[in-house]
């Protein structure tokens, strides 16, 4: 049997013409849409016997790494997931993560001026995952110092900082805090991330922070990159089974610019873009440092056929669970059937993103994975098939040659499986030892 872990706080993106349909019926879903199916020829360029290896020569040499987005710093109010950053972080060593992934959140925290107070509405999605889930209201900035300075008592801990670029107009979370500025593009983007890593650096420093992320799983979570990408080209992101020059020559600017322009001011500092395991990425000369894949199964057609999974989450996602158990059912009987097919057409997405990692020079991790991208506590969905997909996982990305790897989207500890610390130490122990 296998298993799907969701990709968090990450969909990919429907086709064009349902998403102003579905962004009408269902905004959350026109946010967290299906994945987009490519396929290529196996890579000229294959792991020879002897080639180096980037991570022998990195600290740490592997990652294990957990995905918590916002929730260190919107779930940390009283009686919240992260209310105790003690207890949490001992709790984090203990199942042996190495790595935590963190919302700098750059449009909302300026941390020159810490006790700003920020107020975030109750988002009432009751079968939300991720992010906050009650009405916040304190200075979140001043949260944010307190976690990475306990984060820094323990010696093992390191972190990565990404953003997911929520606004107030986003189809997902509604009553958000007014933002500092609406970047118009990654340039713009980066002239944000640039006085907050400065700050960073003052309060902080480097040592423990291990790579930035200036934008969740490009283009989807950057403020309106779909809609230029589709001006500016005369496609959509989904819409050809490979990009046109046009596209390519658009993604590469957008991304290599505000990358090439953070480097020239932090050259101490690594920097990407995260990024789905869509093959299509494999032919845009990327300037990564190191490279974040999110490899999820809604990416393959069998699996959204059988599971029906892109047709149900357009009915109410996170606010309604009737669909709970045609989906867990649906899932479990793929699983049985397929698992195998499913789990060799990912493995070789692995490889070749491994091979192109290597020719770029830019080491692989996966921080969102595996399988399907949503999935939550809830008694109608069956956790068995997901977990024995992330074990397979990791003895996919030893063989690939993975500098980090996740057990699931779902490595945080409001989540039922979190209790199970043997689970996540075993698996974990087993990636750190490869």
């Amino acid at each position: 049997m296998i298993g799907g872990a969701a990709g968090a706080l990450g969909g990919l993106a429907l086709s064009s013409a349902a998403r102003a349909t579905d962004a009408a019926k269902d905004a959350p879903a026109a946010q967290f849409p299906a994945q987009v199916a490519t396929d290529r020829g196996p890579s000229t360029e294959r792991r020879t016997v002897g080639a180096y290896d980037m991570r022998e020569d990195l600290k740490p040499r592997r990652l294990t790494m957990a995905m918590w987005d916002t929730i260190h710093l919107l779930r940390h109010g009283p009686g919240g997931s992260m209310a105790d950053y003690d207890r949490v972080l001992d709790e984090t060593v203990e199942r042996g993560y190495n790595t935590v992934r963190l919302d700098a959140m750059p449009q909302w925290i300026d941390l020159r001026k810490p006790q700003r107070v920020l107020e975030f509405a109750d988002p009432k999605l009751p079968y939300m995952p991720w992010g906050w889930n009650t009405a916040v209201k304190g200075p979140v900035g001043q949260w944010e110092i307190d976690f990475i300075e306990k984060l820094h008592r323990r010696p093992s801990l390191h972190y990565t900082l990404s953003a997911w670029w929520f606004m107030p107009d986003g189809p997902t979370f509604h009553g958000v805090p007014p933002v500092l500025r609406r970047p118009a593009n990654m340039m713009e983007g980066a002239e944000m991330w640039a006085p907050q890593l400065a700050e960073w650096k003052r309060r902080f420093g480097f040592d423990r922070l291990l790579y930035i992320d200036i934008a969740n799983e490009t283009p989807h979570f950057f403020p309106d990159l779909l809609d230029r990408m589709k001006k500016a080209t005369g496609a959509g992101y989904e819409d050809l089974p490979k990009f046109s020059p046009a596209q390519i020559a658009f993604l590469a600017d957008e991304i290599n610019k505000p990358l090439a322009f953070l480097r020239r001011e932090f050259p101490e500092l690594r920097f990407t873009t995260s990024i789905h395991d869509d093959l299509r990425w494999l032919d845009v000369p990327l300037e990564l440092d190191c490279v974040d894949a999110h490899f999820f199964a809604d990416a393959d057609p069998r699996w959204t056929e059988r599971t029906r999974f892109n047709d149900l989450i357009k009915d109410g996602l996170f606010k309604t669970d009737k669909w709970f158990a045609e989906l867990s059912d649906r899932a479990v009987k793929t699983a049985a059937a397929i698992a195998p097919m499913l789990h060799a057409r990912q493995r070789f997405k692995m490889e070749e993103f491994a091979n192109w990692s290597t020719r770029r020079g830019a080491p692989l991790t996966c921080t969102e994975g595996w399988a399907s991208w949503y999935y939550t506590d809830h008694p109608k969905l069956d956790w068995g098939w997901l977990l024995e997909w992330a074990k397979w996982s990791c003895d996919d990305a030893i063989a690939c040659g993975f500098w980090g790897w996740t057990t699931h989207n779902y490595a945080q500890p409001h989540f039922e499986n979190w209790k199970d610390v043997k689970w996540h130490r075993t698996l974990n122990e087993r990636f750190l030892g490869s």
